[in-house]
């Protein structure tokens, strides 16, 4: 394999053959309003500078602004970026592990503790939280949103838990699609390829007379099996269909509100065993009631319904209901206020399907009640603020949980902010952790058990961080942190022959590191985005622990992530985007470094059709991203050819 430095001179390669003149003239066919705002030609870094981020403190606030590491993947991105899964999307995100593990599966996480379960980033769809309640973490499988329905993906590096609660420990990433008023008329789009067999999907939108928009989608994706180390076939195809609907009452009045839902159901291949059947679906209403641009109340509440049967091992039915409201308004001159609260229920039907593999009790209820509030203090108005807050938990597992938040930002000027923040979150027990069961097949001596004396993992966060516009084509985001994790998930070994291992909390880990990223806009057309994250990671256990994994089973986590990606629009109406990403060796199990490089070719000959080829992992025949288990599976190139039309 080769060393991190013989690739860098690929990437400057890559950045001189595309030319700085490759210019073309203003397309008569202008694209639809909603377009406009996505285009990368059209913004300049002002532009991106002042985008609206919801997620960091559950307001809208200008993206310069932000008091925490943030980055915002708009839709155009990651329709430039050839990504056919959400989970490759996650690939544009600066200092974001993301990892195939085996066909559907995937790892990825931020800042560390990244595993094939891992359990330290919140997720939400639309303010949707989409982990299991079985172990704190996503199955990226089931999460096959049309892309193109996509307006932004925001993605916070850094505790979250004050506004989001428990498991935003380590990040949150909020998913959040178009309203259906940017999604009228017709749309189709297909794909096909060597791994990316097939994918087809179709979605219509339109308004009522008073001014309520819809629409309705179907998609469906199959992909092709990979291979293990040894050349043998992999039999890990996916085939997996999913529908749905949004409809949005008028943004423009006081009172708005947004109904929408999703089903899906697929088949996912095992080389050992019959294929995992997976199903599910979900719906969520969404009630915003505004006063003014600074004051609002909004309440949202979803059912969300999980069936997941992997063969010879495991089958779980899983229900949650989620009510969730928070208001914001401003208290005179100085105090922007959000408060609010949540009540979560979530009923897990949960049973192990194989030799030795359960859960006792089989049947479990957990319930969640949650209180926030954050003010963001103007010190001196448009110069330095004060930021404090903090979220108050009660689960079923540990009781009472406290995660608070005080941030400072200065903004000396318009182009430049800085911010640093200590936080506090937690990672609260899961049925993983107490109600875990594995016996030796055949009898009843248990070889490992969960604990009901299972604590929270909690990590308390000290961050900094500088942005700046350094001129008017150049702008770069630079954040540092040191974390320390306590109680982190041990595997406490027997102290008398015949006893199980137990799952305790006597690890502990410290983690920093560094993130650096840069966006030069080179010319009107041509754009060019790079990042670097460093990653130490260090772990101890308590005293008298009797754990001798030494933190194997929690994170395996590269020290180095490059990645480097342009996007450039040529004459007749070409585009060509590039993206190369370079991963360091993780330590246990190793896998080795390596590079890899995506390239799309795109053709629009109107605003309506896109015509595209992509090459991904063009760099080797097949290589390995992460290692969970045995036998290892490697990923090949792929090459597919897409089309989307708009009517």
């Amino acid at each position: 394999m080769k060393s991190p430095d013989s690739f860098r001179p690929l990437v400057f390669l890559i950045a001189c053959l595309i030319p700085g003149g490759a210019l073309q003239a203003q397309d008569p066919d202008a694209p639809p309003p909603q377009q406009v705002a996505q285009n990368l030609k059209q913004l300049t870094l002002e532009e991106l500078a002042d985008l609206t981020v919801t997620s960091a403190a559950r307001r809208g606030e200008r993206l310069s602004d932000v008091a925490a590491a943030v980055q915002v993947i708009r839709g155009e991105d990651i329709r430039r970026s050839g990504a056919v899964s959400l989970s490759e999307a996650l690939r544009l995100a600066d200092g974001v592990h993301v990892a195939q593990v085996y066909g559907p599966g995937w790892a990825i996480s931020t800042r560390g503790f990244n595993i094939s379960t891992a359990n330290k980033l919140l997720v939400m769809i639309d303010g949707r939280t989409v982990y299991s309640p079985l172990f704190s973490g996503v199955f990226w499988d089931v999460q096959d949103v049309v892309l193109d329905d996509i307006d932004r993906i925001e993605v916070i590096r850094g505790p979250g838990g004050t506004l989001w609660g428990a498991n935003a420990v380590n990040g949150v990433v909020n998913i959040i699609t178009k309203s259906a008023a940017d999604t009228q008329g017709g749309f189709v789009e297909a794909a096909v390829g060597n791994e990316t067999r097939a994918i087809a999907a179709g979605q219509y939108g339109a308004k009522t007379t008073g001014g309520t928009a819809y629409r309705a989608y179907a998609k469906f994706r199959a992909d092709d099996e990979h291979v293990f180390a040894t050349g043998a076939p992999g039999q890990d195809d996916v085939q997996f269909g999913r529908s749905g609907f949004r409809i949005d009452s008028d943004a423009a009045k006081p009172v708005s509100w947004t109904l929408q839902g999703d089903i899906y159901y697929g088949t996912e291949g095992l080389y050992d065993r019959d294929n995992t059947r997976v199903s599910g679906g979900n719906v969520l209403g969404l009630w915003t009631k505004r006063w003014s641009s600074q004051s609002q109340l909004q309440m949202r509440v979803y059912y969300d319904r999980t069936n997941r049967r992997v063969q010879r091992q495991y089958r779980a039915t899983g229900d949650t209901v989620d009510v969730d409201a928070d208001q914001q308004m401003r208290l005179g001159s100085r105090h922007t206020v959000v408060f609010g609260g949540g009540f979560r229920v979530s009923h897990g039907d949960d049973l192990g399907d194989g030799p030795g593999f359960y859960f006792d009790p089989q049947v479990r209820t957990t319930k969640l009640i949650s209180f926030f509030g954050q003010d963001d203090i103007a010190l001196k108005p448009e110069r330095l603020s004060l930021i404090v807050g903090s979220k108050v938990e009660r689960n079923d597992f540990t009781g009472f949980e406290v995660q608070p938040n005080v941030r400072l930002r200065l903004t000396p000027d318009l182009r430049q902010t800085f911010w640093a923040a200590v936080s506090r979150a937690v990672r609260m027990p899961t049925r993983f952790d107490d109600d875990l069961r594995v016996r030796v097949p055949g009898t009843t001596r248990l070889l490992l058990t969960g604990s009901d004396n299972f604590e929270s993992e909690n990590v308390r966060s000290y961050e900094a961080g500088y942005r700046a516009r350094a001129t008017e084509q150049i702008s770069f985001d630079v954040a540092t942190f040191a974390n320390n994790y306590n109680d982190i998930r041990s595997q406490e070994l027997p102290t008398a022959a015949g006893n199980p291992v137990v799952l305790g909390n006597t690890l502990n880990t410290r983690t920093s590191g560094v993130e650096i990223a840069a966006t030069a806009l080179l010319t009107a057309r041509w754009q060019a985005h790079a990042s670097y994250s460093y990653l130490w990671e260090q772990f101890s256990r308590d005293p008298g622990s009797r754990d001798v994994s030494n933190g194997v089973n929690e994170a395996n986590d590269p020290s180095h992530l490059w990645s480097a990606r342009t996007s450039v629009d040529l004459p007749r109406k070409i585009e060509l985007d590039v993206l190369f990403r370079y991963v360091s060796a993780l330590p246990s199990p190793p896998v080795q470094s390596y590079g890899e490089l995506t390239v799309r070719l795109g053709w629009r000959p109107s605003s309506r059709l896109d015509l595209s080829v992509v090459g991904q992992n063009l760099l080797h025949d097949r290589h390995e991203e992460f290692a969970a288990g045995t036998p290892r599976e490697l990923y090949e190139r792929g090459v597919y050819i897409r089309s989307a039309w708009r009517f």
